[in-house]
């Protein structure tokens, strides 16, 4: 994580206005820390991760998460205050489960820090949705190849092996039409937008029920899923992509 989000920095590095740049810098000589860009915070982060040890991170984590720890029956007490803020509805009757005093709060403090930490599950982001055996043989069943930019709307023709200003316009051999656009304002990032015909009018076109392409693109929506992979999975690869 920490990885990803220092390439993201350095990749949008000459995209930071001035006012972020100069509160950087006012942050960095307050706490004594060293001014870098976000190039130079990037290769730095990535030579200290390296340095790291399991028992250096194991340690640090030990000694943030003192306070809950130490209230383990097994665990050495700390020395400190622990403060906790409970919210109930006002004017609950004592015995009632929202009633909340001094006793039931700490003994659900204490209670809550003897139960057994689980670890998180790793989700292994994906790096397409699509994996490369599906790739390979959609390819060889439908090549791809580029073919003259011909346009029956009226936008100019355009050959295949050029390119124009401001826009290429192409078109692939199944008919999709392609337009490809360079913007200056975004470094290292590239935008893909798709648009099909579809929706609705699919509906009567593939013979399905009035209302059944809203309810499945809702679900869609919803739910996240992509073919094996989780909501959890698509959302990442939404971030990182």
């Amino acid at each position: 994580a920490l990885m990803t989000d220092a390439e993201q920095l350095a990749a949008q590095g000459d995209r930071i206005s001035n006012g972020d740049q100069l509160s950087y810098l006012m942050e960095t000589v307050a706490n004594g820390h060293t001014f870098m860009s976000p190039e130079q915070s990037y290769e730095i982060t990535g030579k200290a991760l390296m340095e790291l040890t399991l028992e250096e991170v194991n340690d640090a984590a030990r000694d943030l998460c003192s306070h809950v720890t130490s209230i383990h029956k097994d665990a050495e007490a700390d020395d400190g205050v622990l403060i906790v803020t409970a919210c109930s509805p006002k004017g609950a009757d004592e015995g009632s489960e929202e009633y909340c005093d001094e006793e039931t709060l700490l003994k659900t403090v204490y209670e809550a820090c003897q139960a057994d930490v689980k670890p998180e599950i790793d989700i292994i982001v994906p790096q397409s949705l699509v994996t490369e055996e599906e790739l390979q043989a959609a390819i060889e069943v439908h090549t791809p190849e580029w073919k003259n930019g011909d346009f029956s709307d009226g936008t100019p023709s355009t050959p295949a092996d050029k390119l124009t200003r401001p826009f290429t316009l192409r078109r692939l051999s199944n008919g999709v039409r392609v337009g490809v656009g360079q913007n200056p304002a975004e470094s290292q990032r590239g935008h893909l937008r798709i648009t099909a015909p579809g929706g609705r009018d699919a509906e009567q076109r593939l013979g399905l029920k009035p209302g059944s392409m809203a309810v499945g693109s809702r679900a869609m929506q919803e739910g996240g899923a992509f073919g094996p992979w989780t909501r959890e999975q698509v959302e990442l690869f939404c971030v990182d992509h």
